[in-house]
């Protein structure tokens, strides 16, 4: 399956956005401003790549709302329950969804899910989250064209963790099978806390993992990585070959951030949103944690979103078919 570049597929992101003379001062009268509290609701535990980013945008996001700005963590079935109760609210810009790309995949991996990608409307593209593959200590591979050569006549005998079935680190590695044809043995935990913790041990052989999570342990040398997942190599890791430029080109798996909001919320409230990620985007603190984490700013404006959910939920939906994966997996 041939994935779309991810520039070509976006364009001009965040900083082409902002480029223009008084971009942001032009709305000094908003269209629309809230009238109360307004939540961010997650469907993840505290502490994952998608909350990082959303605390850091919240104080950033209440002061040009002039109201409240609360993260509301709903976790539970790879962020379905998330996804259903926010599709549920009021579409008057008093709830946004902090979707990432589990967003697209539930739908496809479950007929219980309880809401459709269509459900909502995308606000802004945030942030891409490389996915980062790293091995146990000891695996015999000190390379990702080691690791490719060793896998491929395994007939499944390396394990590889994930945060559970249907997440981001199930997809790459299920991608990064059917592209090469080599078989390896899915593990699930749950989160990728209890993964990461799994490689380290020795107990499993490998992870494909979010960078954001793994970062401080591969820097300590916890974790040993062996390649990035992007189209390009990632500024935090730059000595980290990608794999597309290694072993399998054109391979492209990460996972995203960005802001959804349900689908009956009217367009000045969306356009009045974007202007608001887009200026807590471009905060100095908020581009410090995004440097930290390694994340890749994007920061879009409402048709490339709309493109971007399009091209991943066509991506992602295929690759689920054609493995016939499943959330009851384990």
């Amino acid at each position: 399956m041939t994935l779309l570049p991810r520039r070509a597929a976006l364009g001009a992101g965040l900083f082409g956005a902002l480029a223009a003379p008084g971009l942001l001062r032009a709305q000094a009268t908003p269209e629309w401003s809230p009238t109360n509290q307004v939540r961010l609701i997650n469907g993840f535990a505290p502490g994952g790549s998608p909350d990082i980013l959303a605390r850091a945008m919240a104080p950033h996001a209440q002061a040009a709302l002039g109201q409240p700005f609360v993260v509301e963590n709903r976790p539970g079935a790879g962020g379905s329950i998330g996804a259903r109760y926010a599709a549920q609210q009021p579409a008057d810009g008093h709830t946004l969804f902090l979707a990432a790309v589990s967003a697209v995949i539930g739908p496809s991996m479950t007929p219980n899910a309880g809401y459709r990608v269509e459900d909502f409307r995308p606000v802004s593209l945030l942030t891409i989250t490389p996915v980062v593959l790293v091995v146990r200590q000891d695996f015999p591979a000190q390379t990702v064209q080691e690791f490719h050569r060793a896998v491929a006549g395994s007939q499944g005998r390396f394990t590889y963790a994930s945060a559970g079935s249907g997440t981001p680190h199930q997809l790459a590695a299920e991608l990064y099978s059917m592209q090469t044809g080599s078989a390896m043995t899915h593990v699930p935990f749950r989160g990728s806390a209890l993964a990461l913790t799994e490689v380290r041990a020795g107990r499993v052989d490998m992870t494909f993992v979010d960078l954001a999570s793994a970062i401080g342990q591969i820097r300590q040398g916890g974790l040993r990585a062996l390649a990035v997942t992007t189209n390009r190599r990632v500024p935090a890791l730059p000595d980290i070959p990608t794999v597309a430029e290694t072993v399998l080109p054109g391979f492209e798996a990460y996972t995203w951030v960005m802001w959804w909001v349900p689908r009956a919320t009217p367009d000045p409230v969306v356009r009045r949103l974007n202007q608001v990620a887009l200026g807590a985007l471009n905060q100095p603190d908020v581009l410090a944690r995004v440097n930290e984490f390694g994340f890749l700013l994007e920061g879009t404006d409402i048709p490339r979103a709309e493109a971007h959910v399009r091209a991943e939920t066509e991506k992602w939906s295929a690759l689920i078919r054609a493995r016939g994966l499943r959330f009851d997996e384990g």
